[in-house]
């Protein structure tokens, strides 16, 4: 388990049907999500970085291969998308899914955050096996696989309460102006191509 301090920032990168501390009670398919807990309900869930450009590697950077003719994205997908800075206001437990963490369940990185978007059954399994395992869990916590020097997590909605967290910077949208910008800034670094 590992520590998630009160106070310290989430980058999340997200759908505007969702409000900043909204949770997502289970639509698309993600590494994490959805899942159900023993009782068969729906998880909602919650994805995040500490840092924007772990966010945007995680969520619109996330399946654009490392490499060849397919390494773009398109403009018009950055509509409904904004980007959204909370906190908890308090400690968050998060299951390490790096380190020592990964060693200690007997899965390697390729296998639960390498894997291609086909394997996502499968990591999502793993979701709901961790969710199940450690009642105390907030979430989920990982170094991102675009961008490794950012950590990346995802909050269980069953255990983290929106009143658990606060909005630090209001959604900021990705198609326009300054949000535009920033995705200009990170596609530029990655090496990718936003086709307009």
């Amino acid at each position: 388990m590992e520590t998630w301090p009160d106070g310290r920032a989430i980058v999340r990168c997200h759908d505007s049907r969702f409000g900043a501390t909204e949770f997502n009670p289970g639509f698309g398919h993600g590494r994490f999500h959805p899942f159900r807990d023993f009782r068969g309900e729906v998880v909602p869930t919650l994805y995040g970085a500490n840092s924007l450009d772990g966010s945007l590697s995680e969520s619109i950077f996330h399946n654009v291969p490392i490499r060849g003719p397919g390494k773009a994205i398109r403009r018009s997908a950055l509509k409904p998308l904004q980007v959204s800075i909370i906190a908890p206001r308090r400690e968050l437990a998060l299951i390490q899914l790096h380190g020592y963490g990964l060693g200690r369940i007997g899965v390697s990185r390729a296998e639960l955050i390498d894997s291609e978007a086909r394997s996502y059954e499968h990591t999502a399994a793993w979701a709901a096996t961790l969710h199940a395992r450690r009642e105390g869990a907030d979430g989920l916590v990982w170094v991102s696989r675009k961008f490794d020097t950012s950590f990346a997590l995802v909050l269980f909605g069953d255990r983290v309460a929106r009143g658990d967290l606060e909005v630090v910077q209001p959604p900021l949208p990705l198609f326009l102006g300054d949000g535009y910008a920033e995705v200009q800034r990170v596609a530029e670094q990655l090496g990718i191509t936003i086709l307009e």
